[in-house]
């Protein structure tokens, strides 16, 4: 759960030269990214707009909205919000947690008054019907055609009865952002070739740069323990490039939005934790040209567990979703304006 009342504590040098201007995708096909440098809000900057989603009512396929990497990936196409977030439809029977973990979306148009999708949920995945089964994280962006790209964490236990899972991750399509195809597999767990392998790989970011498509994940593999890679390749279906971003300090358990800067760089909010108590977003940041490659720390705030940052240039107004402490999604806003330092 998160709190209502995050804490930056990035530093005056940061806070008035970082510059931030899409998250969870890049070079949307309905925008052009600026290069005009805007400043992060600082924490009286925020204005907490309440809850933007609501779990289900006992029985609905997201009764519970917590338990993954969720709220978890935002896009903007053709003036409208795209939200998708993770939903469980209950408690599995064998250890409480989120059972039947699916996909769905929610729209907006104006980023804080939102509409669940009838359709929900919009992606699935349980192929031995267990209740440890299901999505567990996403990652989004628009491709230069128009088209929405979900790259999401597909986890399978292997049969019905199994108690443990491994997660490959996978590629779904649309045209519209709501109704999806299904690619398959884009990364597979028992690939040697695919850093972090055999064991769970987890999206949390997407971005497209010169017609390469790179997606950071989460890896707890063969030399990984809650730790971030990144894949990349020229076709959007077939990552055949991977590597570390980062291996050390306290676990990644969230955030990774791919956040463009102006013309060649990103940010990354990475959400962290040394005890699965205390959490943390820690901001890196990349030239878009070697992603794998982060820099040193650009500043930290204090979440409860997720949060997912957007910025949207049209109405110069930034947004941080996070599941809040009653389960359900609330935002917080901020306008870049004269009144934020």
């Amino acid at each position: 759960m998160f709190s209502r009342h995050l804490k930056y504590i990035l530093s005056d040098f940061i806070v008035s030269t970082l510059i931030l201007v899409t998250a969870a995708c890049s070079q949307h096909a309905d925008t052009q990214i600026p290069d005009t440098q805007i400043p992060i809000p600082r924490e009286l900057g925020w204005t907490d707009e309440g809850t933007v989603l609501e779990k289900g009512s006992p029985g609905s396929w997201d009764v519970s909205l917590g338990g993954a990497i969720s709220p978890g990936a935002m896009i903007k196409k053709n003036g409208t919000y795209f939200l998708y977030y993770i939903g469980a439809d209950g408690d599995r029977s064998t250890d409480g947690g989120p059972r039947h973990r699916a996909l769905g979306v929610a729209i907006s148009s104006d980023g804080i008054n939102f509409n669940k999708y009838a359709g929900n949920p919009i992606l699935t995945f349980l192929p031995h019907n267990n209740e440890e089964e299901g999505i567990f994280s996403v990652a989004a962006m628009i491709d230069d055609t128009g088209e929405v790209l979900l790259y999401y964490g597909a986890m399978d236990a292997g049969s019905s009865t199994s108690t443990f899972v491994t997660s490959n991750v996978r590629l779904a399509v649309s045209n519209n952002g709501l109704q999806f195809t299904e690619v398959g597999d884009i990364l597979l767990h028992e690939n040697s070739l695919v850093w972090g392998y055999s064991d769970e790989l987890f999206p949390v970011g997407a971005f497209r740069f010169e017609n390469t498509y790179y997606v950071y994940y989460i890896a707890k593999g063969k030399g990984a323990y809650w730790d971030l890679g990144l894949a990349w390749g020229s076709d959007k279906h077939k990552l055949t490039n991977s590597q570390a971003v980062i291996k050390s300090g306290d676990w990644i358990v969230g955030g990774c939005d791919a956040v463009q800067l102006s013309n060649n760089k990103i940010a990354l909010f990475i959400v962290r934790t040394p005890n699965w108590k205390k959490f943390y977003v820690e901001v890196r940041t990349a030239s878009m040209e070697i992603p794998f490659n982060l820099g040193v720390s650009k500043g930290l705030y204090d979440v409860e567990d997720h949060a997912l940052v957007y910025y949207d240039k049209e109405s110069a107004k930034w947004f941080m979703y996070y599941h809040d402490r009653y389960g359900n999604i609330g935002v917080r806003s901020a306008l870049i304006d004269s009144s934020i330092e």
